[in-house]
């Protein structure tokens, strides 16, 4: 099952390009003749545009029970993504959405903690994903003393150090949840099948949490510890 909301960042054709692959690979919609891929351009995407994309999620798809659509914009009002909020949320059955914009920064905080980061298959340029396997490869103490020195820096009596550490913690679980979202994907025993799923419903918890700035680190990390399955 794939996660419902993504974003991608840079030049625009390169990123909805991304998506289009992403779609078709990992969501198994053909790019081409394919009602139920959408690829939606903006300069500045508007309130009006942020209702139309909402009446175009809750159309059924056409040929399967999945559809993807995938919105760029140069700019992005401040209220179009507030009112946006519940979509990415909780987005109509069967409905992916794919953000492509500029750069991150142009995201508001309440919209990014409900994205992920768009699965790259060029693993060794994605740092999410990439830092999360370097986590997953060690040993279950070596992970321990990961965390340890992480929650230690969220201590740090110096703000620009805590805030690093915060945001080492965010790209963590969004790492974990690409990873566990791949692993999943090419898993064919049931059990373990469910075991990611349920790992991945623990993560994606955490996220908007972890957008927080008293997200409680700690908590958090001794309970990755302690369900991530031994077998990713």
């Amino acid at each position: 099952m794939a996660h419902h909301a993504y974003f991608i960042t840079g030049d625009i054709e390169e990123g909805i390009a991304a998506a289009l692959a992403f779609a078709e690979t990992e969501l198994e919609l053909a790019q081409h003749g394919n009602p139920d891929v959408m690829t939606l351009r903006h300069g500045l995407l508007s309130v009006d545009d942020a209702r139309r994309l909402q009446s175009l999620g809750e159309l059924a798809p056409t040929r399967g029970d999945r559809k993807v659509l995938i919105v760029s914009a140069a700019r992005i009002f401040h209220e179009a993504q507030n009112a946006l909020l519940k979509f990415f949320e909780e987005p109509p059955s069967g409905t992916v959405v794919i953000l492509v914009l500029p750069a991150e920064g142009m995201l508001l905080p309440t919209l990014r903690s409900r994205l992920l980061v768009l699965p790259s298959r060029g693993a060794s340029h994605n740092s999410v994903g990439h830092g999360a396997r370097e986590f997953l490869d060690v040993s279950p103490a070596e992970r321990e003393k990961i965390v340890s020195k992480l929650l230690d820096r969220a201590k740090s009596d110096k703000d620009d150090e805590k805030q690093a550490a915060r945001l080492a913690a965010l790209q963590l679980i969004e790492g974990l949840i690409v990873t566990t979202h791949a692993a999943w994907l090419k898993e064919i025993a049931q059990e373990r099948k469910r075991e990611f799923r349920q790992f991945l419903t623990d993560l994606e918890t955490f996220l908007p949490i972890l957008h927080e700035r008293s997200a409680p680190l700690k908590l958090i990390f001794e309970h990755v510890l302690l369900v991530m399955p031994a077998s990713l």
